[in-house]
């Protein structure tokens, strides 16, 4: 009994220690990021820098648990490893988003414009306008177009970064911020499509789409009619 009483004692405190020696036996049921969960962010992240909502949403750092929760954890011979959830909760992402916020009436003047084109990479582009002809006036959207695709290029390398571990790409975070873009382009602007692929079959079957009619083609520059 003495001898019973000493390893249940044993047991308890190493419980309470979080030191229980197991068998690692590990469910992997991590999965890549699911596309849509990157299209949600992106119009998320594009609703603050357009001024549509005052506040960058981001995603809530998971609760630390209690010691008595990771203690039954401990003694679970079988961990879950559930996928991953879209990450953007770093400050890097809100400063760079303040930094396009401001830049972002400046910059939706020249789309407007026609002055500047928006790429299927998520980055801006010199157009030829005849608000440009003057050299102090180009030279000055030069500048700009520098700062604001350097800004973009940042975000798009920072989200990536949270989210590399789930397979999230630099490339996939421009196409789908590039192709948020063109659903929200209005009458006049410039756009180059998606290349050939899921986001530009969505593109094609939209309304958008249709009314761009035999001129909707991968990678092809189009007015927004």
């Amino acid at each position: 009994m003495k001898k019973r009483m000493i390893g249940l004692n044993a047991l308890i405190i190493a419980l309470l220690v979080g030191c229980v020696i197991r068998t690692e036996h590990k469910i992997d049921a991590h999965i890549t990021l699911d596309i849509r969960h990157v299209q949600e962010q992106a119009e998320d992240v594009l609703d603050f820098i357009e001024g549509k909502t005052d506040a960058l949403p981001g995603f809530e750092e998971d609760k630390p648990t209690s010691w008595l929760q990771r203690s039954l954890q401990a003694l679970d011979p079988f961990t879950v490893v559930h996928a991953a959830e879209m990450k953007t909760d770093s400050p890097k992402v809100k400063q760079i988003a303040t930094e396009l916020r401001k830049n972002n009436a400046a910059v939706s003047k020249l789309v407007s414009s026609g002055c500047f084109g928006e790429t299927n990479r998520g980055y801006v582009e010199l157009q030829e306008c005849d608000d440009l002809k003057d050299a102090d006036a180009k030279n000055e959207a030069q500048q700009l177009l520098a700062s604001e695709n350097a800004a973009r290029k940042a975000l798009y390398s920072e989200i990536a970064r949270l989210n590399k571990d789930d397979g999230l790409s630099v490339t996939a975070v421009e196409q789908v911020y590039a192709a948020q873009r063109i659903k929200r382009g209005a009458p006049g602007e410039r756009y180059q499509l998606p290349s050939a692929g899921e986001i530009f079959n969505e593109i094609k079957a939209s309304d958008l789409g249709k009314k761009l009619g035999a001129a909707c083609t991968p990678g092809a520059w189009v007015t927004i009619p």
